[in-house]
């Protein structure tokens, strides 16, 4: 097997997926040779779809989350753990790298212990305002804690920002109609693009819905409702909507278009996603995820909020009627969007994935 320079572990979802694979990419411009950088992740399908999308290795490791629910579930963990550990541990011996990048998620954890018992230097990155369970731990002995927020409060901490795919930081917000011809948006209407993730989210979906009828007497209307996979064939959608340019799709596989067409935006407050907006500079109506390790979702809904780039919905409170009144409170005032979309774009940071690269190279030698 060939020597490698850096290992990125860390995957499961496309939030963790898309910051490792944007830093691969910017490492890969600093002339670092590209078969020399490989993935750890998960055995899920998204890691290979995306990783071989941009045709770099990928070594899946078997593991859990880090869980507290019962012994059984301690245990089994731990198992996991230490098994994915091992197999890090020999690939780290056969590949002999330089520097192990952990993203969070499936793999972090082992990858960076193997990185710790092999004597690897670790970097890791924490795109959320508050670190969760795995950083939090690998911080405890990585080279680097790259953060996206200074909240984070992890030990060496550097800030990056979190790092996009290359397709929304080449975005310049301008003349929209050709990504709304491509999703099938009139030009003349103003966009709301409706989305809860790749699975989708349960209050926000039937939130939507159920605010159509309030949204109906409003002209030049559009709205792009990303369901989700998890709630496609089990919500009751609507077919047709009087007075509401209304389009429904399971999952968008074409995600920059999307948001740059889009004129408003409503989404849970992920660490990817709230980097994305800011960075093309939507202005946002977030309802964060209750119950999210830390709460981490609404502190990151909270900075664009503070820096006036959005609005905050509690998700108890994400009735179809309060939502209605929310996206009609900021499209009858085009003056507020654009100071919105204004504000959001200074808090978006396009240079995160060559800021962590940078890390990673310096940390190596």
């Amino acid at each position: 097997m060939k020597n490698c320079f850096a290992v990125i572990a860390g995957g499961g979802t496309a939030g963790h997926l898309h910051p490792g694979l944007a830093v691969a990419n910017s490492l890969v411009e600093e002339g670092v040779d590209k078969e020399s950088i490989v993935f750890l992740g998960s055995e899920r399908e998204i890691d290979q779809r995306l990783v071989s999308a941009e045709n770099f290795e990928l070594i899946p490791l078997r593991g859990a989350g880090i869980q507290k629910r019962n012994l059984l579930a301690i245990l089994r963990t731990l198992f996991l753990l230490a098994n994915a550990t091992y197999s890090a541990i020999r690939i780290y011996k056969s590949k002999k790298p330089k520097i192990i990048l952990a993203l969070g998620g499936y793999a972090s954890v082992p990858g960076a212990l193997a990185g710790l018992i092999t004597k690897v230097p670790v970097v890791l990155h924490e795109q959320n305002a508050v670190a969760g369970r795995a950083n939090k731990l690998i911080s405890k002995w990585a080279k680097k804690s790259a953060v996206s927020y200074t909240s984070t409060g992890l030990m060496n901490q550097v800030l990056t920002g979190n790092p996009v795919r290359r397709e929304i930081s080449e975005i310049q917000r301008g003349d929209k109609s050709n990504d709304q011809k491509k999703l099938g948006i009139p030009n003349q209407n103003l966009l709301v693009v409706v989305t809860g993730g790749s699975l989708g989210a349960r209050r926000i979906n039937e939130a939507i819905i159920d605010a159509l009828d309030s949204l109906s007497g409003i002209g030049n209307l559009s709205i792009y409702h990303i369901v989700g996979k998890r709630d496609w064939k089990v919500l009751d959608i609507p077919e047709q909507v009087e007075s509401v340019d209304y389009k429904t799709i399971e999952y968008e596989t074409d995600m920059p278009t999307a948001l740059n067409a889009a004129d408003l935006i409503i989404s849970r407050a992920g660490g990817s996603i709230t980097a994305e907006i800011s960075v093309i500079g939507i202005p946002a109506i977030f309802v964060p995820l209750p119950h999210a390790p830390g709460d981490h979702q609404r502190k990151n809904a909270e900075s664009l909020v503070n820096a006036g780039a959005a609005v905050m919905i509690n998700d108890n409170e994400c009735t179809g009627i309060n939502l209605a009144n929310a996206v009609k409170e900021l499209i009858d005032d085009p003056g507020k969007l654009e100071r919105m979309a204004n504000e959001s774009r200074k808090v978006g940071n396009r240079d995160a994935s060559e800021l962590l690269a940078k890390v990673l190279l310096e940390e190596a030698r």
